[in-house]
């Protein structure tokens, strides 16, 4: 996401994306996002919705393939790595999920954190820490 600069309006003054369609694209995306994660009625709308879709236009991916050869081979591609990565962090969770992750030793965890993201990795821990992270704009797409 690039940044860039737009002029504030008055009658929104908490405005985060410019008027540009890559920049309202992204807000869109974000907004979507969010409500999948949230809201449970949005989210089987959203699937039956995908259904009826897919039941209308079943040839849709097949046609999509064939038709583009070059995205369908980096996503192939792309796919095979996730698969490994998954693997690979589902081979060593048993050595990630402890039960007594905290002790009066090291209850203290205030600092600064460097965050990676490791798509679809579920560990629970009987006693996390839940920390609240806001996301903050930092310019439009």
């Amino acid at each position: 996401m690039s940044r860039c600069l737009f002029p504030l309006t008055k009658r929104n003054p908490d405005q985060k994306y410019c008027s540009k369609p890559d920049c309202q694209r992204a807000r869109k995306r974000r907004w979507q996002r969010k409500k999948m994660q949230v809201d449970q009625a949005y989210r089987l709308n959203k699937r039956a919705s995908d259904q009826r879709w897919s039941a209308r236009n079943p040839d849709y991916w097949n046609n999509y393939r064939e038709n583009n050869p070059d995205y369908t081979r980096s996503n192939r591609e792309k796919q095979r790595y996730r698969n490994r990565r998954r693997r690979a962090i589902e081979s060593i969770s048993s050595e990630i999920a402890k039960l007594d992750a905290l002790s009066a030793e090291n209850s203290d965890i205030s600092g600064t954190y460097a965050m990676i993201s490791v798509q679809d990795l579920l560990i629970a821990k009987m006693d996390a820490k839940i920390v609240k992270i806001t996301e903050v704009s930092m310019g439009c797409a």
